[in-house]
């Protein structure tokens, strides 16, 4: 048997799995003390904002799935388990006339949507958390008043945005002050302390109001962004019902769009009818009910308050069947490739009373617009860059529209209770890494450290691997230590198959957590390929 990178964690109370120890340390601290899995989960994520600054920070988007058993359903249509989309909107005067030449940069202060993490923040606790953002963001303050040490992952992310971070003064000042820093130097960023400090002392409207507000619009508009100060205070978290497929006994769910997270409903509703076929044959499938997922996802996704995507009628049994049948089980299908480029953290959370979070928390690209909000410390994400630029596109760029999400929270029910917290980091990667990651949980039945630790492949996901030399196109990359079966069998049916390093950062950081409800006890796992920690209380 193969052992695990580490031990799988093991506790009767609560657990928190997130990339960073810091962060997860802080999360598990919230529990100790008497706070719950939501307390903990943003106490977990604001540590992450400082210390994971390419990835994810106060300037940029959350997701959620919470499931709350002690939540008060006054009837039929209320739930315990709730989506909350934390995703911000284009300017309201935001349109593709005023982009120059109709271009949306990738980068820069154009590529700028409201951030929406830290109204989620507050906006979640009220409905389920027990204590208030003045205690949970404390540790964040302090790492980022004090400093913390960098680590490796962190320092290659510096590293590579190196050019892009020497385009705003800021941005240079906070994360390059000596030049390109090393594992184990000091990182720090004293201004978004004061910053996290002015939230704590007046919540998420010290954010989206007065003088942070005023900074990050006077930031973006001498850019060329339209962002006002009412399109940042008038921004709230939307509550969702997630939207959910029968599996494995259970319901798997997933976050609706703009969030794709749908994408992992449909290849698992495909493939439910595949789990006892031998593995070079179930990888092969994986990639080409995955293709057919990002399809519908590039040709239908969009911020549903522009328009029905039709996901709900996708995943219809007989529509599920149907995308299945269309898979030649001996031969790949071509797709049209997409760039996809992405930076994000996931953490999850479970508490003593059943409290359950899957939370995606992110910048998009690494260290989003590369624009930090001037006198703030706050880096700013680059959603908008997902959007399309041809106006007949259901994701196309207009004014106050949220563009649609890589972020993609899920959670496995059984009983109507969580059995499996679990997410990932990456991109379009998302939904392929949990599906496999379900696959070796579930349908291998290995446990949960070995399922994450499992070598992965990818469709895509070029930008991320530092190979400038790998042309884009239809290329299946899979980590070096890919079983050689499973690498035949996908070439043997006309795969592109590239293999990278053993454990590859562009194959997302996951994390998750398994509940024994019988035996009372949880089960956390965390990834190898980030600074990762899972702990139980």
């Amino acid at each position: 048997m193969t052992w695990p990178t580490r031990a799988v964690a093991r506790s009767t109370r609560g657990m928190v799995a997130s990339p960073h120890a810091l962060a997860t340390a802080a999360g598990v601290d919230v529990l100790r003390r008497g706070g719950n899995a939501v307390d903990a989960a943003i106490a977990a994520n604001a540590v992450l904002s400082v210390v994971y600054p390419a990835s994810c920070g106060i300037g940029g988007d959350a997701f959620w799935i919470v499931h709350d058993p002690n939540a008060v359903v006054h009837d039929a249509t209320a739930m315990r388990t709730v989506a909350y989309n934390g995703s911000g909107r284009t300017p309201r005067t935001a349109s593709l006339d005023r982009l120059p030449g109709r271009v949306l940069p990738q980068r820069g202060a154009l590529a700028v949507t409201v951030p929406g993490a830290v109204r989620s923040w507050e906006d979640v606790a009220r409905a389920h958390g027990t204590r208030g953002l003045d205690e949970l963001l404390a540790p964040a303050e302090l790492f980022a008043r004090n400093g913390v040490a960098i680590t490796d992952v962190v320092a290659n992310y510096a590293a590579l945005n190196e050019a892009l971070l020497r385009q705003n003064a800021d941005a240079q000042r906070i994360f390059l002050p000596g030049g390109v820093p090393r594992a184990g130097d000091i990182l720090r960023n004293p201004e978004l302390g004061e910053t996290i400090g002015a939230i704590r002392r007046g919540g998420a409207d010290a954010f989206y109001t007065g003088e942070i507000a005023e900074r990050i619009v006077r930031t973006l508009n001498r850019d060329g962004n339209a962002m006002t100060l009412e399109d940042l205070a008038t921004h709230r978290t939307e509550a969702t019902v997630p939207l959910r497929i029968p599996w494995n006994g259970g319901e798997l769910l997933a976050h609706p769009p703009n969030s794709q997270a749908a994408l992992l409903l449909l290849g698992a509703g495909m493939l439910e009818g595949d789990r006892g076929v031998e593995e070079p044959l179930w990888h092969h499938l994986g990639v080409e009910a995955m293709k057919r997922a990002m399809a519908i996802r590039d040709a239908t996704f969009r911020d549903p308050a522009f328009g029905p995507t039709g996901i709900e009628a996708e995943l219809a049994p007989e529509r599920l069947a149907a995308l299945r049948a269309s898979i030649d089980p001996e031969r790949a299908s071509p797709r049209r490739h997409l760039p996809d480029r992405g930076g994000t953290i996931f953490l999850c959370v479970v508490d003593e009373d059943g409290i359950a979070v899957s939370l995606i928390e992110s910048l998009y690209m690494n260290y989003g617009s590369g624009v930090v909000a001037d006198g703030t410390g706050v880096v700013l994400q680059n959603r908008g860059a997902y959007f399309s630029t041809d106006p007949a596109h259901p994701n196309a760029y207009e004014g106050g529209k949220r563009p649609v999400h890589t972020l993609s929270p899920p959670m496995f029910l059984r009983n109507g209770m969580p059995e499996v917290v679990f997410g990932t980091m990456g991109g379009d990667g998302q939904p392929q890494i949990l599906l496999q990651f379900l696959h070796q949980l579930v349908d291998r039945g290995v446990d949960v450290q070995r399922a994450l630790d499992h070598p992965r492949w990818i469709y895509g996901r070029h930008q991320l691997t530092e190979r400038p030399d790998l042309a884009t196109g239809e290329m299946v990359l899979v980590e070096s230590r890919m079983p050689e079966s499973i690498v035949a069998g996908l070439e043997r049916r006309g795969h592109t198959v590239t293999a990278l390093g053993p454990y590859e950062n562009a194959m997302g950081h996951a994390h998750a957590i398994v509940i024994d409800s019988d035996r009372g006890t949880l089960a956390g796992g965390s990834d190898p390929r980030a600074d990762s920690l899972a702990l139980g209380l």
